[in-house]
């Protein structure tokens, strides 16, 4: 048998998005994630090599999001946990709604979700699988959304892949822990950045509310559907506001309370809600505007209930756009910051509300990385899926070897 170790990106390695690595480890040929990047129109991955099975650390797209036109052109076995599953499936199925919006071409169809959802094998933080005479694979809860994993997998050498991690408790997860490896896969998402004290910001973020809200205007959080919106819940639970919660973000919340075990506390989580006022209407969305907090998808702004509600608000200077996600170059969220302008369906206009953004990360951090490898003590760091690794090679020489590999480069490892 060959013991070779090799891998090779098929995108993902220097960018954000289109993640998908191929790894040949003692003849076994797995492939992590098959992604795209969300952008207007989306890019792919490039095609993958026949492979033995596919691992999948979470639902978002830049990971999950051409799954489907993998299962439409061969059989797959995909392992990830059956919140990744579902979640996926709804984001599948938007991602091909979007595309017809858009006009442009959708690379499957809802058929293809169909057969992908027959694919999955589901697993569970905690559990191990033998696969063939001589792979372990062990799995382990990535602290970055509900369902998300970090792979393990003990042959000739033990490796950890690890998909985004995040490595602090927030009010929806508990932070990941590191695991002893030979080879360490590492996301680098924040190299270069470290976030602010969670405690802090969620201060930051409720002062901000109560100066909008004081001075008569309106607080729009605009969040992404998965994780974020459920979090933002969390921390306004106590706050008194009078919020109302819209998008595609109720499906998901509704999603996650089934699988408490993936939650820091499916409690807090149900008792944010209850005090929530959910938008089911037209009638609701005129109400949301004379509330105080209106928590909508999509979080980079891009459609969703949010530019109805910035349509009404975009002239209120008393009013404000509390971003707290990542803004992707081209994005309507990008615009906004950049140029205080938002795309309203090919109509640009200005928008005088104040902007501002709140880092509520659910990725490590520069420091936090650099620590949770250290912890691993591996041999052999690979770095990816972010477009300023090249900061952390320094910190993690002393360490292991360090490769920053791009797509279509094969690695001996």
């Amino acid at each position: 048998m060959d013991n070779g170790i090799t891998s090779q990106f098929l995108g993902g390695s220097d960018e954000i998005g289109n993640l998908a690595m191929v790894l040949e480890l003692d003849g076994m040929r797995l492939l992590f994630e098959y992604g795209m990047t969300p952008s207007k129109p989306p890019s792919f991955p490039l095609p993958p090599p026949p492979v033995d099975l596919t691992l999948l650390t979470h639902a978002h797209l830049d990971h999950s999001g051409m799954i489907p036109w993998l299962c439409a052109r061969e059989d797959h076995r995909i392992l990830a946990t059956e919140l990744t599953k579902q979640v996926g499936t709804i984001l599948h199925r938007d991602t091909v709604k979007i595309a017809k919006m858009e006009g442009y071409a959708s690379p499957y169809d809802n058929k293809d979700i169909k057969e992908a959802e027959h694919s999955f094998i589901p697993v569970e933080p905690k559990q191990q699988k033998n696969i063939g005479d001589d792979h372990e694979f062990r799995f382990h809860s990535a602290g970055h959304i509900p369902g998300s994993l970090m792979f393990e997998i003990v042959a000739s050498k033990k490796i950890l892949f690890t998909g985004d991690l995040n490595i602090i408790n927030t009010k929806l997860m508990k932070g990941t822990k590191p695991v002893k490896c030979d080879i360490l896969f590492l996301e680098t998402t924040y190299a270069g950045r470290d976030h602010p004290k969670r405690e802090e910001l969620e201060k930051g973020f409720l002062d901000k509310i109560d100066e909008v809200v004081n001075r008569g205007g309106v607080a729009v959080i605009p969040a992404f559907a998965v994780s974020r919106s459920q979090e933002l819940a969390i921390v306004l639970k106590n706050s008194g506001y009078n919020v109302w919660f819209d998008g595609m973000g109720r499906k998901i919340s509704k999603i996650f309370l089934k699988y408490p075990k993936c939650l820091r506390s499916a409690d807090d989580l149900k008792k944010a809600l209850n005090k929530i006022n959910f938008v089911h209407s037209d009638h609701g969305r005129k109400m949301a505007l004379k509330s105080e907090v209106i928590l909508t998808s999509s979080g980079m702004m891009d459609g969703g209930p949010v530019l109805s509600y910035m349509n009404k608000l975009k002239n209120d200077p008393k009013s404000a756009v509390l971003l707290t996600g990542y803004q992707v170059e081209g994005t309507n969220s990008r615009l906004l910051v950049d140029k205080s302008k938002l795309d309203f369906y090919g109509v640009i206009e200005n928008v005088e509300c104040e902007v501002e953004y709140f880092d509520f990360s659910a990725h490590a951090g520069h420091t936090e990385l650099i620590e949770f490898a250290k912890a691993c003590k591996p041999e052999k760091i690979v770095l990816f899926h972010g477009e300023s690794r090249e900061s952390l090679i320094e910190p993690l020489m002393d360490v292991a070897e360090v490769y920053t590999p791009h797509t279509e480069e094969i690695l001996n490892l």
